[in-house]
């Protein structure tokens, strides 16, 4: 079964020119349509919210994979599940700060 093509399209438009903490990189995989970085080739459209930190070291990173259960939701239902990881991210990385 092939993902709705056109919603993962817009999905990338969206999350290119979503405002995120310059700390943290987003890495878009949707296959045959944004490969941007993509170390493996995913079966799924892919998306690694990755902290990238001070002078360029990679961090913790976190991974969304869209598998056929999210191919029925809207670009907004993706992008808020592509939001809600880099929000708990930040959260993560503000309370390991805290220690």
């Amino acid at each position: 079964m092939e993902h709705p093509r056109e919603i993962f399209i817009n999905l990338a438009k969206e999350l290119k020119s979503m405002a995120i903490p310059p700390e943290i990189e987003l890495l878009i995989c949707f296959p045959g349509i944004e490969e941007d970085d993509c170390e493996e080739n995913a079966a799924y459209p892919t998306v690694i919210v990755r902290y990238t930190g001070s002078f360029g070291e990679e961090g913790p990173e976190k991974k969304i994979v869209f598998n056929e259960a999210y191919w029925g939701s809207s670009v907004e239902q993706l992008k808020g599940a592509v939001m809600h990881q880099v929000k708990s991210l930040m959260e993560e990385l503000q309370s390991f700060e805290g220690e």
